[in-house]
């Protein structure tokens, strides 16, 4: 649309202004309608945050509303609710954080643990103590793992399961946590117990090794003996003196069986006899000895054979025979007596037994226990010394051999009955 204008002399076009005010018009309506639609919309997504308990993103929407349009709707209904839940929550984060540390300093962890828990599943956008709360976690966490790896130690060490309890002690002083310095005790008296059980095991040993010594000592078998102390003497045994009494016994005993040896090869060619002739004799003579019972004098005379007739294997296998059955004399007449109801020589002849180290101690013990308390029961159990002693030589033929086991045929019930208590009482 165009007009003249009489004053500047030329035409005037209305229709490009004309295009642009109803363009700004149009846009300004348009504005404020999606002005309310956006404010719609926003209260709309206030209300659903309400109702499903967001409370945080709910006050913050109608905050945002208010401050646009006070009266709009229900906001200010919606408002005050929400924000008021929102710092509820806030001062209940801050109420159950405060909780939980008192709580984790009086090591009560897993009361602790809950309240932080509780504060961390808060519904919050900026929470104040999330940072706090999640250490105090990983604390309480490596505290629970501590304390139940210290628990578990604990109890395999009070089981003696020493190895496994040390462990888990080492890894609880490794982490340096609060259990640290009870397991580095612990681990000391771990220390303490192992190296005296390594000392119970070494006396054992120790003792063993010396009555082996003095056993093979009994039995003349002095250069295995004398072998046996000086390695107990170089080792620094408890026993070091007694093995040197025993190497000075032996030393002698040597020097008298060679001068002995000597004595007799020279009396023999002396009296101008054949060695070999008196060895053979000697041999006859022992052979009755030992029919007749008579196995020390049998041992001496072969004794002598060996020496005249060295190269004789017969001689030596009978002197080994009659070696033998000397050391089992005493064993053999203690049981004669037992049975015959002597039960003092029977008690004598089986001590004599076990203290020349015999090969049937065990046994020796137990027919030794049998006699004590055949006693006791004789005596109509009042002679209480005698039913000790029994229980004691009883419990000791166990320890000699773990697979002894008693003649019960031979032995009344009653016996029997009292070497179960013994063993029982262990």
């Amino acid at each position: 649309m165009t007009t003249w204008c009489k004053k500047c002399s030329r035409p005037i076009d209305f229709a490009g202004p004309l295009i642009l005010g109803l363009t700004a018009a149009v846009s300004f309506g348009a504005s404020t309608v999606v002005a309310q639609q956006t404010l719609e919309e926003r209260y709309q997504s206030a209300v659903q945050s309400f109702n499903q308990a967001k409370m945080e993103d709910a006050c913050d929407l109608f905050r945002q509303i208010e401050k646009e349009s006070s009266a709009y709707k229900d906001v200010r209904t919606y408002l005050n609710p929400s924000c008021d839940a929102v710092r509820r929550s806030y001062e209940q984060e801050e109420t159950l954080y405060k909780q939980g540390v008192e709580l984790f300093k009086q090591q009560q962890f897993e009361d602790a643990k809950q309240k932080f828990l509780h504060a961390r599943n808060l519904v919050l956008k900026h929470p104040k103590y999330k940072t706090e709360i999640d250490e105090y976690l990983k604390q309480i966490e490596a505290r629970s793992h501590e304390e139940n790896l210290y628990q578990q130690a604990v109890q395999l060490f009070n089981e003696g399961r020493d190895d496994e309890a040390a462990s888990r002690f080492a890894e609880i002083e490794q982490a340096k946590g609060a259990k640290a310095g009870d397991a580095r005790a612990y681990l000391q008296r771990i220390k303490e117990r192992q190296d005296a059980v390594a000392q119970r095991k070494a006396a054992d040993n120790d003792q063993a090794a010396f009555d082996q010594a003095v056993k093979v000592f009994n039995k003349k078998g002095y250069s295995d003996a004398k072998a046996r102390f000086q390695s107990l003497i170089q080792r620094g045994s408890p026993h070091a003196d007694e093995a040197r009494s025993y190497i000075r016994q032996i030393d002698a005993a040597v020097q008298q069986e060679t001068a002995a040896r000597e004595n007799i090869k020279k009396t023999v060619v002396d009296a101008g006899k054949d060695p070999h002739q008196v060895a053979q004799q000697l041999v006859a003579e022992a052979r009755s000895d030992m029919n007749g019972g008579q196995y020390g004098a049998a041992v001496d005379k072969l004794k002598s054979a060996e020496i005249l007739d060295s190269g004789n294997h017969d001689v030596s296998t009978m002197l080994h025979a009659a070696q033998e059955k000397l050391e089992e004399q005493p064993l053999r007449l203690g049981l004669e007596a037992y049975f015959a109801g002597q039960y003092e020589q029977a008690e004598q002849q089986l001590s004599a037994y076990v203290a020349n180290h015999g090969r049937k101690i065990a046994l020796a013990l137990f027919f030794r226990g049998a006699a004590h308390a055949s006693r006791y029961f004789l005596s109509g159990e009042q002679d209480i010394q005698q039913r000790d002693l029994a229980r004691a030589d009883f419990r000791a033929s166990k320890a000699d051999s773990q697979q002894f086991e008693p003649p019960t045929p031979f032995v009344p019930p009653k016996i029997l009955s009292l070497y179960s208590q013994a063993l029982g009482a262990r």
